[in-house]
């Protein structure tokens, strides 16, 4: 078998990205507007060494950690803008908010990636964790951005329909 070295990489420009406070309603917050920070699926693990014949730790696996997904926005005041979403949704007592993207777009059959309550199943509210409204300095050159962090319990993973026009999954 022969290895050309060569990986097909995936240029991440032409992602999509929603929110959602009910998940019914969904809004397109993707374009330039926005940014996902790195998610992790984590799982702790632990290790013994026992007698016996085995030079080898035994492992054991716990449960699964939540998910934090941060994003990043331009940040807007326009009606329905992210930013307006999110500084809503942290000064209610239940501060929740589901979010799902696709790395590829709105791209038929590309994998894409939801909060979820129960294993991966369906879409569930994640909650809002903390908003920050990055720094008003005449010095910096940078846009003014707000971020959301939110915790879910899992990720669902799915795929898009043929010709998606949002990122409903192919089947619920």
């Amino acid at each position: 078998m022969s290895h050309s070295g060569v990986v097909a990489g995936l240029y991440a420009g032409r992602f999509a990205v929603e929110i959602s406070s009910n998940l019914t309603a969904w809004t397109a917050v993707s374009s330039a507007t926005v940014k996902i920070d790195d998610v992790e699926l984590t799982r702790p693990s632990g290790e013994a060494f026992v007698g016996g014949s085995s030079d080898y730790a035994t492992l054991t696996i716990g449960k699964y950690q939540p998910v934090d997904i941060t994003l990043t926005f331009l940040y807007n005041e326009t009606a329905g803008s992210a930013t307006n979403i999110i500084l809503d949704r942290i000064q209610l007592p239940a501060s929740s908010l589901a979010v799902r993207w696709s790395p590829r777009g709105l791209v038929g059959s590309a994998k894409a990636y939801g909060t979820s309550n129960d294993g991966g199943t369906s879409f569930g509210l994640g909650v809002v964790t903390g908003v920050t409204l990055s720094t008003l300095d005449p010095d910096e050159p940078e846009p003014y951005v707000a971020m959301v962090t939110v915790r879910t319990p899992w990720v669902r993973q799915y795929v898009l329909a043929t010709s998606p026009t949002d990122l409903s999954p192919s089947s619920p």
